[in-house]
């Protein structure tokens, strides 16, 4: 992919623009980009629901590959600095060789060859140009657009869910999420960039929806096969959000739910939920589990007319004997007696 984009940034026949920063930044958009300041700083914005430059960094010069209207324009930056700015729109970075260097909230990273970078709309960034020797695709994706599609549900498994959730909230608290690879996926991303490029620079009919379809596979298959990188506060985080969709799998199928479905769904080893659950609820799964029960059958009891045997029924238990054990321990009455209390409570509160 290096020598393919090489000859781009070779090529004479391509429209090249030499400039600085100032004198250009007003005059992009017909590229897809406008440039303006907001509370004396420089927002990014596009023009399109998506767009895709490739930018260069060697010798402490850039050089941006644009692409619209389905021609490449080539506009090499004489600034040794670039002024940092915010964008309002999700970037997508791929580093197709080299390394980056990347300043975002005062925090510098590094994203080598095959890293995938997403940066959130509300990170302060810049690149560093003295401190970078790369070629990198950036795709700009419309936010709103990016945050409908990514969230939606249609045939997502709750593990695929969670991990889309998961990484909009991270990114929105770190600002970027880095995305590193294994060797044996880099030729499928390679792939799936790729795809987007060729719709993006041809813009044959229907583009823009095929466009915005692959980044969402890209993004599905980085956040199932790629490492992903954020600091120990968001770890924490990212456990609390993995319990709570756990938590919410087990409520909507309490009546047949077991440890071995937990590990179908969400492609981890039992042992795993065993230890989550515990660290995360101080209980056992299955302690967990009857807990989960026996507060909808509480539920149950008090919302509707079912009878305590289908309400047993409901939350998974078939020995009516083995249900009314379990609910005394938790309550210390029997579930016609809670039932009972409940309601003259509701009573003498109105």
């Amino acid at each position: 992919m290096k020598e393919f984009f090489e000859t781009y940034f070779s090529d004479p026949e391509i429209r090249s623009i030499r400039s600085n920063y100032e004198s250009i930044k007003n005059g992009f958009s017909e590229l897809g980009f406008t440039s303006m300041q907001i509370n004396n700083k420089d927002v990014h914005r596009i023009t399109r629901d998506i767009v895709i430059y490739v930018q260069k960094f060697h010798d402490g010069v850039m050089t941006n590959l644009i692409f619209s209207n389905g021609q490449a324009f080539r506009i090499e930056l004489q600034d040794t600095d670039i002024i940092p700015y915010y964008s309002d729109y999700i970037e997508i970075r791929y580093i197709i060789s080299g390394h980056l260097m990347l300043d975002v909230e005062g925090q510098k990273t590094v994203f080598r060859e095959g890293d995938v970078c997403f940066i959130h709309s509300n990170a302060y960034h810049y690149e560093i140009v003295s401190e970078s020797d790369c070629i990198f695709m950036n795709i700009g994706i419309d936010r709103e657009l990016f945050t409908e599609g990514f969230l939606s549900s249609v045939s997502l498994s709750p593990f695929q869910q969670f991990l889309r959730t998961n990484i909009l909230k991270i990114g929105q608290k770190e600002n970027f999420v880095q995305f590193s690879p294994e060797s044996r996926y880099e030729a499928e991303v390679r792939q799936y960039i790729y795809t987007i490029f060729t719709e993006v620079r041809q813009q044959k009919i229907g583009y823009m929806d095929i466009s915005k379809g692959y980044v969402i596979r890209l993004m599905d298959f980085l956040t199932a096969n790629y490492n992903y990188h954020f600091s120990e506060k968001e770890i924490e985080q990212y456990y609390k959000n993995l319990f709570e969709t756990i938590t919410q799998y087990m409520n909507d199928n309490l009546a047949a739910v077991t440890v071995q479905d937990l590990s179908d769904e969400f492609h981890f080893h039992p042992n795993y939920f065993n230890n989550l659950i515990k660290k995360s609820s101080g209980m056992t799964y299955s302690a967990y589990l009857i807990q989960l029960r026996i507060n909808r059958a509480k539920h149950l009891l008090e919302t509707t007319d079912f009878s305590v045997d289908e309400v047993a029924w409901l939350v998974g238990y078939h020995n009516k004997g083995f249900f009314y054990k379990r609910f005394a321990e938790d309550t210390g009455m029997s579930p016609k007696q809670y039932r009972k209390k409940a309601r003259e409570s509701r009573k003498a509160a109105e």
